[in-house]
């Protein structure tokens, strides 16, 4: 039953991100049946993957993710130099996919409990008018460490005009504007949707 969920969730996702790309539900996580059963507090997080043309998006992604998500306080995040020390030691390039030897050395070297992994599949700033409004979109997944099963996948798509305001107040220019705010909500929806968090258990 639980492994028809999932493929349920596979073959659906594609068509919820058409009717919502552009939606205010933004962004969209989806729980799989190991979620409020797998402890999330410390947590790993490897570089992004860049699937755009952006110059260095998945690494403008993953700085921003990983500045965001500690100044949450909910969790205890891993220093990026152990985790990329930890991959080069087990030969891990980043964008590859993690075997079960590197969830293995997660869990004795550095104690983790979960992963999460990250790929930018939009990136770019348009010309609008005399501005420029950029577009982010990107998917999150937070994975067990002991098994490598994703427990939360999450997506996000935003434009800068999306936040706009009276008078164009509050409309975002950047691209690491942007980001910032994308990763904001996403964490501000893991919180509401009591995903994770050290103070839950």
């Amino acid at each position: 039953m639980k492994s028809s969920k999932s493929i349920k969730w596979v073959l659906l996702s594609p068509l919820l991100v058409a009717l919502l790309g552009c939606g205010k539900r933004l962004p969209l996580t989806y729980e799989s049946p190991l979620a409020g059963k797998v402890r999330v507090c410390r947590v790993a997080v490897l570089p992004f993957t860049n699937e755009t043309t952006y110059p260095l998006g998945g690494t403008l992604l993953y700085r921003i993710f990983l500045g965001e998500m500690v100044a949450t306080g909910r969790f205890r995040v891993v220093n990026e130099g152990d985790v990329r020390r930890l991959m080069l030691r087990q030969r891990l390039m980043p964008g590859e996919t993690p075997g079960k030897e590197f969830y293995r050395a997660l869990v004795e070297n550095l104690g983790v409990e979960a992963l999460i992994t990250g790929r930018v599949v939009e990136m770019e700033e348009v010309r609008k008018g005399r501005g420029v409004e950029p577009r982010v979109a990107f998917w999150l997944e937070v994975r067990d460490a002991r098994s490598g099963k994703v427990v939360w996948s999450t997506y996000s798509r935003r434009r800068g005009g999306d936040y706009r305001k009276v008078m164009h107040f509050g409309v975002v220019n950047t691209v690491t504007a942007l980001v910032k705010k994308m990763c904001d909500e996403v964490l501000k929806n893991w919180e509401k949707e009591g995903l994770g968090g050290c103070e839950e258990w």
